[in-house]
């Protein structure tokens, strides 16, 4: 009986693909996976954001805050490009990939070395030794925590959406449950950095041994991985500048606890931003293997009934989003009315797909120019509004740039297909 059911249920599976114009089978048994690991990734981490919430002092959680987004901006002086080129990579049987790449991340990781460093002993001489030690420690281990966590793109570029889905929410959850273990027994600013850092450097080093033992992955590597990973680190650096510089931004004008008030004002966002990487995940390997003047014809459809899903998201969001608050963080607010603005950019994030097909091809012209306009129009956003407008200057920057994301990446998408 079970056998019937399930032939049934892959046939209709396959009469839906006509009409969704996609290889639904495909999607939806990857997408069941994804979106478990997602499902508990959101969970878990609202369980952490209720429990800082509740145990720590938004000035505690607002430098917290700033050394995490201080310590991702400092990442943009490194290989980070790395990661998409073994998707890339390994999505056409290169698996090698991953062993080099990481021997390569942390060849090249001096940059975030030194640079934490520099940071460091600019607040030692200020005589702030909670952020100077803290920055020791971003020296330390953030390097180990990136170089080792590119598994997470193998799996991806191996379609392996099971094993990503079980590693992604190991590598959620522990993190996140000795973090909220640490905030019960301290406050201590630099004592959470560490216990952040110390166990995602652990997960992360026990799912890479995990992959090299489950997949035994070949010596096979393509000579263009590194030299492309190198153009995409260049790419994204503006990049990671401008997805951080908010908080960096409003942590020096406003202080910590204004900080603490708009990173919960995104916390739910930045878990519904989430839902936008099943799709993402499922697409880049599929994107690789199609041309792209094919992918002009099929792409801009899905990507619209994507908007027109995340539009409804956003618009149950911000009527139950005063309730999410007076539940799970009472004590914020005076974050609902930002969110709630917020979250409209949440109906521009499915054109993300137009950059992810550009990068699946290598069209690097296509990408240095969308690389290059979104990231600094976003700075410039934040340095505009930010300073006489506050929080809601950064608000409002962040759903401008989020549209104009769709934007320029659907042209430039566009032009070359054409």
């Amino acid at each position: 009986m079970f056998a019937e059911f399930k032939d049934n249920l892959h046939s209709a599976i396959k009469w839906s693909e006509k009409y969704a114009k996609t290889d639904m089978v495909y999607v939806t048994e990857g997408g069941l996976w994804l979106t478990v690991a997602k499902g508990v990734g959101m969970v878990v981490s609202l369980l952490l954001a209720t429990a800082v919430a509740n145990l720590v002092s938004p000035e505690v959680f607002g430098t917290y805050r700033f050394v995490i987004s201080g310590a991702a901006i400092i990442s943009a002086f490194s290989l980070a490009g790395i990661g998409v080129a073994i998707t890339q990579a390994v999505a056409r049987g290169y698996e090698g990939a991953l062993r080099r790449g990481v021997r390569e991340y942390l060849k090249w990781s001096f940059g975030v070395i030194g640079v934490s460093l520099a940071v460091a002993a600019y607040y030692f001489l200020n005589d702030n030794y909670v952020l100077g030690i803290s920055f020791v420690i971003v020296a330390a281990c953030h390097p180990l925590l990136t170089g080792f966590s590119f598994s997470a793109q193998f799996t991806s570029g191996k379609k392996d959406f099971k094993t990503h889905a079980v590693f992604d929410m190991a590598r959620n959850a522990v993190p996140a449950v000795i973090l909220i273990a640490t905030l019960f027994v301290t406050d201590n600013p630099v004592l959470i950095v560490l216990a952040y850092f110390l166990s995602s450097v652990a997960i992360a080093l026990l799912l890479y041994y995990a992959t090299l033992w489950k997949f035994k992955p070949n010596d096979m590597t393509d000579p263009q991985t590194i030299s492309y990973s190198q153009h995409l680190s260049v790419l994204g650096m503006l990049g990671k500048i401008a997805e951080h510089i908010d908080k960096v931004l409003i942590f020096h004008y406003l202080g910590a606890a204004q900080l603490a008030v708009y990173a919960f004002a995104l916390t739910p966002i930045n878990q519904l931003k989430l839902l936008n990487d099943i799709p993402a995940k499922l697409a880049v390997p599929k994107l690789t293997q199609r041309p792209l003047g094919e992918l002009r014809r099929s792409l801009p459809g899905k990507i619209l009934m994507l908007i027109g899903i995340m539009t409804c998201l956003a618009g149950t969001y911000i009527v139950f989003a005063p309730t999410v608050f007076r539940f799970l963080f009472p004590q914020y607010l005076n974050a609902v009315l930002f969110s709630q603005i917020a979250a409209l950019s949440l109906i521009f994030l499915p054109g993300s797909m137009f950059g992810e097909a550009l990068t699946a091809h290598m069209r690097k012209k296509e990408l240095y120019v969308s690389q290059t306009i979104l990231p600094l129009s976003k700075i410039g956003l934040y340095f505009l509004l930010l300073p006489p407008f506050g929080v809601w200057g950064a608000i409002v920057a962040t759903v401008v740039s989020q549209g104009l994301q769709l934007t320029v990446q659907g042209i430039q998408f566009w032009r070359a297909s054409r």
